[in-house]
């Protein structure tokens, strides 16, 4: 039965206040309002006696505000629940992920196995359930013709209370995120794919090689996503500014003498080659005399400016400061055809700057974190709303709702801590991937040991984490090209798990040991041997401990899968991931193959055998729910298998029809689940040449693209049907 609402478009702040109850007694439904939206309706079955909060009995507390639902009834029955939200709601587990469970992600709208909460983006409300057996009544969440999201769940309810609780304004009030203001602004949400100029090449960089690295890049990989070529650090002049009475911007916007084209014929070169032109700029003021002698910097109670570590001297932040040289530096920038921004030190200039500013006396905390935040409102100012705005590093708070994607770590480089770092940082705040902003691991470097290098591409691909590549043209063997190639362009994933922050786990690559930073793998022997005989502990007691497992849930108008990732973060023994570990029901039958091996792992239900893992490698399981007829399992195209080139899947009297896209040219593999009682009688296609391979209980269909667009039909012969007549 189809509820009525009133309806009103979230574009101001939800109140943290409570949601009133009101029991129709006509229709013996119990509905709890909130904004404007009946968030909740429980059809009570008819007779005996239910138990309910009134109102405000259930306000466990004021600030941050959390009110307690509850329902019981006399006699055990089954009760449908319907919770309708604004135009953009997520299925989410309220917590995250333990030891042997799989850190949740989602692409499109599914509803989880087990993942007892929902979100909606817009109100930023968290509704989450406890206490009872349930299950989902649809795996999706739907929309209504109004154009908001429902989803229903049947409950078994008796004199046990289930539990509902609802946390108005949760990541801008429970954990923290202040300026979290969907209702006023979001990030920018799409895929982000692109080659950066800075581990490959460092401040070293000339104008050859960004116009080299461009023509390979296109060649390459524009046609399977990647759009950006990003200039890091090595473009501006040496001083910032360069002259005591100049600006700050008049390094950024005269290049060096290693960029005798300047900013135009970068972006000219880079757009030639069909791709978008990105640039990095940086918060840094290094002109002692600009420091000493002006008003633009900050200066302790003795009139020295204050100099901090990596920020060097530091911009007051005043309105006249941002107007006079930092508005004029990133306006330039964006009207010389940049369209990408990455923003560095940024880290630096609150911790290493302001920071020591209040440390001085000199201003409060408060201040410190309006000039920052200040900082950061001119840029996204000056590059417009259409720009692309990266945070870099460091999950600054005072970023969100401003930057479009935040670095979650520090540099990253070939090396095996530094990967390491990616992957752990990457599970760490995946609770904010594309709620606060996009999470950035820093770029990939594909030249790392190949193992290595397939491991950190493939989570931020399915992840769908900012993906930047940075290596030099020649570092990129057939191998590396055809692996880039398999997770470009990464995904919309967005997090469908959240909680706090959790600190259980050191960040970042290298710590300080006598004095120097180095990588742990280069610690002191006895300390190393500790540290990985603590971990071989973890590993035995856990086998799938924090990061190393993940489920990504797929799902499209036809097809719904899920792709489990192994990612050893430690050594991971053989074993069996249990389904209901993976957000998957533990009844249910399903295909499963492993990507990287393009093996067929046969079906399975309540868990599934995986091989052991050497620490830096991965695995990536396609696991399909068997239906019954043949259907599409994986694809060679891409470690989603197939969220990128399937643009639909349908079966139909007998035949399955894919319509598919694809790099003309280019041939790719699909492998079809047949039941056994299923026969393939024809095939045929258009806009692609097509070879069968049977391979056991599956079919490999090997596609060779003649256009970017093609249709391939299967025809099957159902042998229960034959044997009938």
């Amino acid at each position: 039965m189809k509820l009525k609402q009133q309806h009103r478009p979230v574009t101001a702040e939800p109140p943290c206040v409570q949601a009133n109850h009101v029991l129709d007694e006509k229709t013996n439904q119990l509905k709890y309002e909130y904004n404007g939206f009946t968030i909740i309706s429980i059809q009570l079955p008819p007779g005996g006696k239910e138990y309910y909060r009134r109102i405000s009995d259930g306000n466990i507390q004021s600030s941050p505000f959390i009110q307690q639902l509850y329902l019981a009834l006399d006699e055990p029955q089954t009760v449908r629940v319907r919770f309708e939200l604004s135009g953009d709601a997520l299925n989410m587990r309220p917590r995250r992920a333990g030891d042997g469970e799989a850190i949740l992600g989602q692409c499109g709208r599914p509803t989880l196995y087990g993942a007892n909460g929902l979100y909606d983006v817009m109100q930023d409300l968290l509704i989450d359930w406890h206490g009872a057996e349930w299950r989902w009544a649809c795996d999706r969440i739907q929309k209504t013709e109004e154009g908001t999201s429902f989803a229903e769940i049947d409950v078994e309810v008796g004199m046990t209370p289930w539990i509902i609780n609802l946390r108005m304004q949760y990541y801008r009030k429970h954990l923290n995120y202040a300026y979290h203001k969907p209702w006023e602004r979001r990030p920018d949400l799409k895929p982000v794919a692109g080659w950066c100029s800075w581990e490959a090449y460092r401040s070293d960089i000339r104008e050859e090689h960004v116009m080299d690295a461009s023509r390979f890049i296109s060649d390459h990989f524009k046609a399977y996503g990647l759009e950006y070529i990003q200039l890091d650090d090595g473009y501006q002049l040496p001083l910032v500014p360069p002259e005591a009475t100049g600006r700050v911007a008049d390094a950024w916007l005269t290049t060096n003498e290693k960029f005798p084209s300047g900013h135009a014929g970068l972006v000219s070169s880079i757009e030639a080659h069909g791709l978008k032109p990105g640039i990095w700029t940086n918060a840094v003021v290094t002109n002692p005399d600009f420091a000493s002698s002006g008003t633009a910097c900050v200066k302790g109670e003795d009139g020295n400016p204050i100099k901090g570590k990596w920020i060097q001297y530091v911009l007051d932040c005043s309105p006249e400061t941002l107007a006079e040289h930092v508005a004029p530096y990133y306006k330039g920038l964006k009207d010389a055809g940049y369209t990408y921004f990455k923003t560095d030190a940024i880290r630096h200039l609150i911790y290493d700057g302001l920071h020591e500013a209040v440390k001085a006396g000199v201003m409060t905390g408060d201040e410190a974190e309006a000039k920052f935040r200040a900082f950061l409102e001119c840029a996204r100012e000056q590059i417009g709303g259409e720009a692309y705005l990266l945070s870099c590093w460091g999950v600054l708070s005072e970023a969100v709702g401003l930057a479009d994607a935040c670095r979650v770590a520090t540099d990253a480089n070939p090396s095996w801590p530094a990967i390491r770092m990616q992957l752990v940082e990457t599970a760490r705040w995946f609770h904010t991937h594309r709620i606060l902003f996009l999470n950035d691991p820093d770029h990939v470097c594909v030249r790392a040991p190949q193992e290595w290098a397939k491991s950190a591409i493939s989570l931020v691909s399915l992840t769908g984490g900012l993906l930047m590549i940075s290596d030099k043209p020649e570092h990129y063997d057939d191998e590396r090209i055809n692996m880039v190639q398999r997770n470009l362009p990464p995904l919309h994933t967005v997090t469908a798990e959240t909680g706090p922050l959790d600190m259980n786990m050191p960040a970042f690559a290298w710590t300080h040991i006598k004095g120097y930073a180095v990588e742990l793998h280069k610690a002191d022997p006895k300390e190393r041997d500790a540290i990985s005989a603590q971990a071989a502990g973890q590993a035995e007691a856990a086998r799938h401990p924090f990061s190393t497992l993940w489920a990504i849930h797929m799902q499209t108008e036809d097809r719904s899968w899920c792709v489990a990732g192994r990612f050893a973060t430690e050594a991971l023994q053989a074993a069996s991931v249990e389904t209901a570990n993976l957000g998957l029901a533990p009844d249910q039958e399903y295909a499963v193959f492993d990507f990287w091996q393009q093996e067929y792992l046969g079906r399975h239900t309540d868990s599934i055998p995986c091989r052991e893992l050497e620490v830096g490698s991965c695995q990536l399981l396609a696991v399909r729910p068997v239906n019954g007829r043949p259907m599409l399992i994986a694809s060679s195209r891409h470690v989603s298998m197939d969220f990128v080139s399937v643009q639909s899947e349908q079966w139909q009297q007998d035949q399955l029809t894919l319509k598919l896209e694809g790099v003309a040219g280019t041939s790719e593999h699909y492998w079809i689940y047949v039941p056994d009682h299923f026969a393939l009688s024809s095939e045929s296609a258009l806009g692609a040449g097509t070879r069968i391979t049977p391979e056991g209980e599956t079919v490999r269909l090997e596609v060779l693209f003649e256009r970017e667009e093609a249709e391939v039909i299967l025809a099957f012969t159902d042998e229960r049907v034959n044997s009938i007549e």
